[in-house]
């Protein structure tokens, strides 16, 4: 690098913005066995789609690598109307302009945060890590699904933005949120599990008997693990719908698990409610800042199990 190109990254001015992460879902799949121009407008036109709602939302798309698209916006909430507005368009566009023979689906992610912008350097060489954790987000997303960071929720002035809060996210050291299309929330709707499968993490015995009560006078499915260890072995065999969760057991294993479920992107997703004989306002604290998304006061009592159970569910499974 010449000292002139040196010198434009020493005169760096720092401004706040929101960064949007758009990615198509499995776009090596949607591409295989397609034809060549039918591939190349289907994704023009998915460019396209993007660049001018980004554009009528006072926004503006930073870089483009591949099916990967940036997109940087002055206020969050221009943000939050371009992810609303691009998954509420995408049937549409599925319907009109995409030539290959499945849709195409979105993951999407957002962050507000400082970000140092060199003089006279092209948007897409930017360093950032407020960049960076967009595009984490959007990474850890699920199908026509976009994540927000708790800066980027904090920051909206539309405050009847409702987004679901998902929990804190150890690997990102945030918590995040999230919104579905109308679309995704319909499917998601339709896949609640029937049984549902309960895992229960307690080392009490009586308490253990009363949740397997509770849970099977529900139609629900329990199955109870006394340890940590025991929990991933059966988490790594059998698909847990929600997790109860004693943050009591022996040598603090229960907050390790509770760790261990929302570093991991397979299980990061499933709902957990905490229980605990203590209940202080930090610990229950303490508990949601881990991305717990319920917690029960032991000894257990049938009523509040089953509330603050069919709580959760119907946040998770409407």
């Amino acid at each position: 690098m010449d000292p002139g190109a040196l010198s434009d990254y020493l005169n760096l001015s720092s401004k706040t913005s929101t960064f949007v992460s758009i990615d198509v879902v499995g776009s090596t799949q949607l591409k295989a066995g397609e034809n060549e121009q039918d591939i190349i407008y289907t994704f023009l036109s998915y460019h396209k789609l993007v660049s001018d709602t980004a554009y009528e939302c006072h926004g503006e798309v930073i870089n483009i690598t591949g099916d990967g698209m940036m997109c940087r916006f002055q206020k969050p909430d221009d943000a939050a109307a371009l992810i609303e507005t691009v998954l509420g368009r995408l049937p549409e566009y599925n319907k009109r302009h995409n030539r290959l023979s499945r849709p195409l689906m979105l993951r999407l992610g957002a962050h507000t945060g400082e970000v140092l912008e060199p003089q006279a350097v092209n948007a897409g060489q930017w360093i950032s890590q407020t960049i960076d954790l967009a595009a984490k987000l959007q990474q850890g997303s699920e199908p026509n699904t976009a994540r927000f960071s708790e800066a980027a929720v904090t920051a909206l002035q539309e405050h009847g933005r409702a987004y679901r809060r998902i929990g804190w996210d150890s690997a990102l050291s945030m918590n995040i949120y999230e919104h579905r299309s109308q679309t995704a929330a319909a499917e998601r709707k339709s896949r609640r599990p029937d049984p549902l499968h309960v895992l229960v993490v307690e080392h009490e015995l009586d308490e253990i008997l009363r949740l397997k009560k509770v849970l099977l006078g529900r139609h629900h499915e329990p199955f109870s693990v006394y340890s940590q260890n025991q929990a991933a072995l059966c988490l790594s065999g059998w698909q847990a719908h929600l997790v109860l969760l004693s943050v009591e057991l022996p040598w603090n294993t229960g907050w390790e698990l509770l760790t261990s479920l929302r570093s991991d992107n397979g299980l990061s997703n499933v709902p957990i409610i905490t229980m605990s004989r203590q209940t202080t306002g930090d610990l229950i604290q303490k508990s949601f800042r881990m991305g717990a998304n319920g917690f029960l006061r032991k000894p257990l009592d049938d009523q509040q199990i089953v509330k603050r159970v069919e709580t959760v569910l119907r946040e998770f499974y409407p």
